[in-house]
């Protein structure tokens, strides 16, 4: 899968494993503002496997700039067809305000594809994830109690969810406030988008 998206003076272009690409993911993730958040380190060759290994999953990978300079790194990914869901919890980036353009943007690609629900996992600590994902509407779901273990210490994990009714409710106030996401390109499968809840209710299924 690969997309690329524009955003006001954002661009969402997808993730290679070049250099230039390598390097600036090792520099983001090793910044210890942000390593401490995720769930393991990154070094160059797990990066250029981490590529060669996601060009066959079902997710979308993303550098993210701002007037063409790299300011960030992004993903849609799980992405799972059946259920019509996708994770984008994956992010990093050197311009706070890039995390509500990214989550936005995941939205509109996950619409465009056909998804129904988008959901994201974060480490219970990370209140700035949290209060950020609920002033964008999504709704805290579940406390996921040791999900992990990161250097010999098992952590909590708060996951969040959206569903496309949620979405739909939702989307014009936050293009108002940040803007519309153009999806320039996109190559990979799509989905029927699963019928409004009251379409289901009225056909008797509820």
């Amino acid at each position: 899968m690969r997309a690329v998206v524009k955003l006001r003076n954002y661009l969402w272009r997808p993730l290679s494993d070049s250099d230039a690409d390598a390097d600036f993911v090792i520099a983001l993730r090793s910044d210890d503002r942000f390593g401490k958040w995720f769930y393991s380190r990154v070094t160059r060759e797990s990066h250029r496997q981490f590529v060669k290994v996601a060009a066959d999953r079902p997710e979308l990978n993303w550098v993210m700039e701002r007037d063409g300079t790299p300011i960030g790194v992004s993903s849609l990914y799980n992405v799972d067809w059946a259920n019509r869901k996708a994770e984008c919890g994956r992010i990093v980036s050197l311009d706070p305000r890039a995390f509500h353009l990214n989550w936005l943007v995941s939205a509109v690609v996950g619409e465009a594809i056909g998804l129904n629900r988008l959901y994201l996992e974060t480490l219970e600590q990370n209140s700035i994830i949290a209060r950020g994902v609920e002033r964008l509407g999504m709704t805290r779901e579940g406390l996921l109690r040791h999900h992990v273990v990161r250097e010999g210490q098992p952590l909590n994990v708060l996951v969040y969810g959206m569903t496309r009714d949620q979405w739909d409710t939702n989307k014009q106030k936050l293009f108002d406030k940040f803007g519309t996401p153009q999806v320039i390109s996109y190559e990979g499968p799509r989905v029927e988008p699963l019928p409004a809840p009251s379409q289901l209710v009225g056909a008797g299924v509820g």
